[in-house]
């Protein structure tokens, strides 16, 4: 734990002893304030002033110049106390640079100086997760350090081992720093594993769903028996003494409610659907679905596929129901386009404007010779042999009026 350096640095003889001291046996305590650390780092003390007290009395100083500081005291029992200013330096190989430190053992220490013996001080202190001891000798108070981490005490493994890890008088869960952690913080009874264990987590004195905690958890919540899936596997699921769809929370669910017949689906599959023992269109409510009514033929569709598609003896237009449509209804011959296109679409024997039915359309009129344009245009138009203004049905127009 502490690697002590005592340096024998050279800093004159040891003070001469009092009158007391040449009365008595003596000792001698020697001051080494320089040491390296179980790591390998090199730590001074300086500024340390040192307030002896016991058979007699005395104040050392060490400083940079003096790392060493060696004094004779009579035998007896001392308090050796460090005043405060004291400064704590590392070496970081190119000089010493100071750290933040603390001071973390009693101060003063005690210590009984025997005759032609070496007594040890330890001063220690703490700095950058560091452990710097002083003391050693005659007495020789040195440095020391320790590099390792400060103890703590905030885990489940410290908070558990029955020891004050962190040397602050609390052991494990009495200690502030465990109070945050799981292994301390009180147990809980509010979640399904704690409610369902057959332990009473909490210590309340209630166990699982009897504690207040569990009431509202799933695990604790009264069964229910409104789904597909609890209103079909064969249980009482919620207690009451029905099962499944005899359970009136299941009567309104889709597994539960009666079957229909009354879709093209339940009306052409062959089985009595809804259980009345009437199967696909003999089941009144199939008779309006579409695969049950009868079929029709009054569509251009149903009137020119070849087929007697309403089972009437009578196909296509042959059928009372397709007359009316236009593909059935008789062609007639009294249009512009069917009077001029050289056929007999009505078959009358007369084709064009030869068909009564034709001759009052304007392609078929007689030609006349009594417009303006006709009378202009030089031409013999009603073939009467007698051209625009000389034709006398032109005479009376202003065209051919005398001027």
């Amino acid at each position: 734990m502490l690697a002590a350096l005592a340096m024998q640095v050279g800093c004159g003889g040891a003070e001469a002893p009092d009158a007391i001291e040449q009365a008595s046996d003596v000792g001698s305590i020697s001051l080494a304030l320089v040491g390296t650390s179980v790591t390998g780092a090199t730590y001074r003390l300086s500024n340390a002033w040192f307030d002896i007290h016991g058979p007699t009395d005395r104040l050392v100083y060490g400083s940079t110049e003096t790392p060493v500081i060696t004094e004779v005291l009579p035998v007896g029992g001392y308090d050796v106390y460090l005043e405060q200013n004291w400064v704590l330096e590392r070496w970081t190989g190119v000089s010493y640079q100071p750290v933040q430190a603390v001071l973390t053992s009693p101060n003063p220490l005690q210590v009984f100086i025997n005759e032609g013996m070496t007594s040890t001080v330890v001063f220690q202190f703490r700095a950058d997760g560091e452990i710097i001891s002083v003391g050693q000798g005659s007495l020789d108070i040195v440095i020391g350090v320790d590099d390792t981490a400060a103890p703590r005490e905030d885990t489940d493994a410290a908070c558990s081992n029955g020891y004050d890890d962190d040397g602050d008088g609390l052991a494990d869960c009495s200690d502030p720093e465990c109070q945050w952690v799981p292994w301390c913080v009180p147990w809980r009874e509010d979640t399904d594993a704690a409610c369902s264990n057959g332990y009473d987590d909490d210590g309340d004195g209630l166990a699982d769903c009897s504690d207040p905690e569990c009431q509202w958890l799933s695990w604790c919540v009264p069964w229910r028996e409104d789904t597909d899936a609890a209103c079909s596997n064969g249980y009482d699921d919620d207690g009451d003494g029905l099962a499944d769809c005899s359970d009136p929370e299941c009567q309104w669910l889709s597994w539960c409610v009666p079957w229909r017949e009354d879709t093209d689906a339940a009306c052409s599959n062959g089985y009595d659907d809804d259980g009345d023992g009437l199967a696909d269109c003999s089941d009144p409510e199939c008779q309006w679905v579409p695969w049950c009514v009868p079929w029709r033929e009054d569509t251009d569709a149903a009137c020119s596929n070849g087929y007697d598609d309403d089972g009437d003896g009578l196909a296509d237009c042959a059928d009372p129901e397709c007359q009316w449509l236009p593909l059935c209804a008789p062609w007639g011959e009294d249009t512009d386009v069917t009077c001029s296109n050289g056929y007999d679409d009505d078959g009358d024997g007369l084709a064009d404007c030869a068909d009564p039915g034709c001759q009052w359309l304007p392609w078929c009129a007689s030609w006349g010779e009594d417009t303006d344009a006709a009378c202009s245009n030089g031409y013999d138009d009603d073939g009467d042999g007698l051209a625009d203004c000389a034709d006398p049905g032109c005479q009376w127009l202003p065209f051919c009026a005398p001027i």
